[in-house]
């Protein structure tokens, strides 16, 4: 992340017609450049060391303009909603052992199928699942059992959301 990136905050509120709140600010800073994915509940537990009197609702609600801005991506379809501050191209690798998730570039020769070329896409997420290498090693046999039983494959998640790609944000 730049250096300056808090400096564009401010008027990135302004350009939504937020007031540029403590609260806000405290969840943008542990947002930017966090890579953790982390759900409201660590995000609230983060901010509110700072400013004990925020809400779990507060966090929640600032999380969620956040995500409607395209400031954040918020990750539903998981077992609670998470957000991410990295909104480029790119996908996620769920451990269906621990839940970790880890992001990953795009493949270079990924493209659309034809017939989705002719959509006006909003959003594309490319979600794999399976296990860890951490799990693997924790459970050899349990992790290959797991993946044999769990073998059916999940598509790719389409969310109906702003181009994040297309927009300059302070992240």
């Amino acid at each position: 992340m730049r250096n300056d990136a808090h400096g564009n905050f401010p008027e990135f509120c302004r350009q939504n017609g937020w007031k540029c709140t403590s609260q806000r600010v405290a969840v943008y800073e542990f947002l930017k450049g966090n890579l953790s994915h982390p759900d409201v509940d660590t995000v609230w537990n983060a901010v509110r060391r700072h400013l004990p009197a925020i809400t779990r609702e507060s966090v929640y609600r600032i999380l969620n303009e956040f995500a409607d801005k395209g400031l954040i991506a918020r990750l539903d379809h998981i077992d609670h909603a998470r957000y991410d501050s990295h909104t480029g191209a790119h996908g996620h690798f769920l451990c269906s052992s621990c839940g970790e998730i880890a992001d990953f570039d795009w493949p270079p020769e990924m493209t659309l199928p034809p017939e989705m070329r002719r959509r006006d896409l909003i959003h594309m997420e490319l979600r794999l699942v399976g296990i860890c290498p951490r799990c693997a090693i924790a459970a050899p046999e349990d992790a290959s059992a797991q993946e044999r039983n769990n073998a059916s494959p999940q598509p790719p998640l389409m969310k109906k959301k702003g181009n994040h790609h297309e927009k300059h944000h302070p992240f």
